[in-house]
């Protein structure tokens, strides 16, 4: 029945955009450690991105110290129904569901990317520190697709901030 559905709506099953579908990514910039120097790296904002399944998208970045509501910036846009299903294509492709929730290389000061998604009844939530480091490993570079489909739908924030 359900493929009778998707083929007479024009979609496959698999291009459908569930209701429940939510996908929040964050990024936090590295920050200072003791001993180690990171003045030669970005000087970006802390930011966070949520789509959900209308195709709503709000970007909230924070300009001023951890914690402050003050200095938080709202821009929201709105997603094609295309951009959704190839969203939900990526997350469902990469087996997001089975990545372990942390990926970490030695240092503790690099910068980390977040994904929290909802998708067909299920929640998962995976963060990778030092993702530059880490590219090479099968499931970063699974989770670095969602992000950078992501980031290319909607640009951050930050001056020269792209794709990892």
């Amino acid at each position: 029945m359900l493929a009778v559905l998707s083929a007479s709506s024009g979609l496959r099953a698999d291009d459908a955009v569930p209701r429940d579908f939510r996908l929040t990514a964050e990024y936090y910039p590295a920050l200072p450690h003791p001993g180690v120097d990171i003045s030669g790296l970005p000087q970006w904002n802390r930011w966070t991105l949520t789509v959900t399944s209308d195709g709503k998208a709000l970007q909230e970045t924070q300009r001023s110290p951890r914690g402050s509501p003050k200095g938080i910036t709202r821009r929201s846009v709105r997603l094609t129904r295309g951009d959704l299903e190839r969203l939900v294509t990526t997350v469902r492709a990469s087996n997001f569901y089975f990545m372990a929730p942390d990926y970490a290389f030695e240092v503790s000061h690099a910068s980390a990317l977040v994904l929290r998604i909802s998708l067909d009844a299920r929640y998962h939530e995976v963060t990778v520190y030092a993702p530059d480091k880490l590219k090479h490993d099968p499931e970063v570079a699974a989770f670095l697709r969602i992000w950078n489909d992501l980031v290319t739908l909607v640009p951050p924030p930050n001056p020269g901030q792209g794709t990892e």
